[in-house]
């Protein structure tokens, strides 16, 4: 391991260790500021046990992201806690279930303790203090006998403002352990899980809403709805990942018959996302360029002629156009090769750069390689090995590199 590896290792234990302080700084801070603004009340033993089983049925239904990640969202649960019962009993159940939660997972990984999975846990619990204030509207709205429209309102209100927090807060956690940016790891996370916030968020709503005729059953019914939606959302997202490992399988065997380029299509999809998203372009373009970067070389599997070098993108592009899934990616594919032109899209100039530097940096090293790109492209393609350079030189321990290459 070395030197810069090992920094960069303390460096993200010292991010997480002050992330989850300031958290939990700020989550006691707003829950004393609320508890002692509101009307005192007695501690409900059974309605804090009801809300932990169901704030412990939402934390089981993980759901899985695309890049990897693991998202627990109790939303629906959180905000109707919210609104119903004091500061402290919500605390309390949502603090028993993420207790419980861990202790089950940990259980199930032969006694290991998931670290990032207690980061999560602590990150949940001062989400939900951090929302308290919202407490201070809701009580006086809903401890009449009746409910109007303006309980949706403040419903819909108060879900977004979590949603918004629990995003920000799951990113700023990924960036403490050296992931991206927190406004990039925010936008990542959006495109998955939008669809399961709006559903968190009208249920919840709708709950507020029903509450005085239906009591617990509301909320009940509900949950069961919502975790029914979101375990089909689960299932969509497994085909996701099987799409994506189908890919990853492919790359790996157009890279079989020649040793020296193993790994170079993961190393490629990497940087080519990397430039993508600091190039602006969309989720969904970058979703096809780092599948395309994945499937650049897919065209010389069984083929090894003279002319490899020049067709294989022209028959690469022919395999994946047969795929619905992957038609949009045939023309990154197909041009990734070609210098510029109107025809060539973004998305292939910068899969057509990062392929040629990391063919160059297994050469000439790192820095020779970001020179001579930077010496020799032109247009379009300059312009993104001018990004390449840039990222590569920041975040040197993120792209197979050490401070020796540089």
């Amino acid at each position: 391991m070395s030197a810069f590896t090992v920094k960069q290792g303390q460096a993200a234990n010292v991010r997480a260790v002050v992330l989850l302080g300031a958290l939990v700084a700020a989550g006691t801070a707003a829950s004393l500021w609320t508890a002692g603004r509101l009307p005192g009340a007695s501690f409900d033993v059974g309605a804090t046990t009801g809300f932990a089983i169901a704030f412990l049925a939402a934390r089981l239904l993980t759901l899985q992201l695309p890049q990897g990640d693991r998202v627990r969202v109790t939303l629906v649960v959180g905000l109707v806690a919210l609104c119903l019962r004091g500061t402290g009993e919500v605390l309390v159940a949502a603090s028993t279930a993420a207790l419980i939660d861990f202790a089950v997972r940990a259980s199930q990984s032969g006694g290991a303790v998931p670290v990032d999975r207690l980061t999560d846990l602590v990150r949940g619990v001062a989400v939900l203090a951090l929302l308290t204030p919202w407490q201070l509207l809701a009580h006086p709205l809903l401890a009449t006998s009746t409910a109007s429209d303006v309980v949706l309102v403040l419903g819909i209100a108060m879900g977004i403002s979590y949603a918004v927090l629990d995003v920000m807060t799951i990113a700023a956690q990924r960036w403490a352990t050296c992931g991206p940016s927190i406004l990039e790891g925010a936008v990542s996370l959006v495109r998955p899980l939008g669809s399961v916030y709006m559903v968190h968020v009208a249920m919840a709503a709708v709950t507020l809403r029903v509450y005085p005729a239906l009591g617990a059953w509301g909320l009940a019914i509900a949950l069961l709805l919502t975790l029914i939606l979101q375990n089909s959302f689960n299932l969509y997202l497994r085909i996701r990942r099987a799409y994506a490992q189908t890919i990853r399988a492919l790359a790996h065997a157009a890279e079989l018959d020649r040793p020296q380029d193993v790994g170079h299509a993961e190393r490629v999809a990497d940087l080519a996302i990397a430039v993508g998203r600091e190039g602006g372009l969309s989720s969904k373009e970058l979703e096809r360029v780092g599948y395309g970067a994945l499937l650049h070389d897919v065209g010389r599997i069984g083929y090894d002629g003279d002319d490899v070098d020049s067709t294989h993108p022209a028959r690469g592009a022919e395999i994946v156009e047969a795929v619905p899934f992957l038609e949009g990616v045939a023309p990154v594919i197909r041009h990734h090769c070609e210098t510029d032109g109107d025809a060539v899209p973004q998305g292939a100039v910068i899969v057509g750069v990062c392929c040629r530097y990391d063919r160059l940096r297994s050469q000439v090293g790192v820095q020779a390689a970001l020179e001579r790109l930077q010496a020799e492209e032109q247009g379009r393609r300059l312009r993104a090995a001018t990004v390449l350079a840039s990222i590569v030189r920041r975040g040197s321990g993120s792209f197979d590199l050490n401070e020796g290459q540089l």
